[in-house]
């Protein structure tokens, strides 16, 4: 049994406790859980994220607790194409559509994380984050980041210069390789701007993050 393998399984467990409102542990002793019918599944599904790796393995597991609102999901459900169209709607609809709600606010807050440690690696000012982009890259980072589920778009309003970045770049090349996302800035700066919790929880972020960095 392999790490990722053990990995995959403690997201799962985490994410079907906690949604539940559970208490949970992660499983450390794996010994005897290739005998189990569990091993098959987390198997595959190891594989699959190995094939897949822009997917996020923790929001695949939410996803299906928010699309389909229901209270439990086996490690097979995860196997079909129900999951995967779960994952789909709950990242390019529920969470962009939803900026104050729980789970949204948990992925801006992860989102920033995610960009102060880049801005470290990279030794550039958090301002800087936007305007940044490694030699060589057709796309400047934030993007990529973007794409790969590792920010949320919520998280860009607070840059001054995302909005001149953007329009910098084709449409019909960035469309056909971000969907809509960028089609439709106008509904979510809307969403962002009108939201009681998401802009207040950003800004906040924002100050204290160009204060660090």
């Amino acid at each position: 049994m392999t790490e990722k393998d053990k990995y995959v399984y403690n997201c799962y467990l985490e994410t079907s406790r906690k949604l539940n409102n559970k208490p949970f542990k992660y499983r450390k002793d794996f010994e005897k859980f290739e005998e189990t019918d569990k091993f098959i599944p987390v198997n595959k599904l190891s594989a699959f994220f190995n094939k897949f790796p822009n997917i996020n393995i923790k929001d695949f597991f939410e996803a299906p607790y928010f699309v389909y609102n229901e209270t439990q999901f086996d490690l097979n459900f995860y196997l079909t194409q129900k999951a995967i169209k779960a994952y789909t709607i709950y990242q390019t609809k529920f969470l962009p559509d939803n900026p104050d709600h729980e789970q949204s606010l948990l992925k801006i807050k992860a989102s920033f994380l995610f960009i102060y440690k880049f801005c470290k690696q990279n030794k550039i000012t958090f301002d800087e984050y936007t305007s940044f982009k490694s030699p060589g890259s057709q796309w400047h980072d934030f993007m990529i980041h973007l794409k790969n589920r590792e920010i949320s778009l919520y998280s860009l309003f607070v840059f001054p210069k995302f909005d001149s970045i953007i329009l910098t770049y084709d449409s019909e090349i960035k469309n056909f390789t971000f969907g809509d996302t960028f089609q439709k800035i106008n509904f979510y700066r809307t969403k962002y701007y009108s939201s009681l919790k998401a802009k207040k929880l950003c800004n906040i972020i924002n100050t204290k993050l160009t204060q660090l960095l």
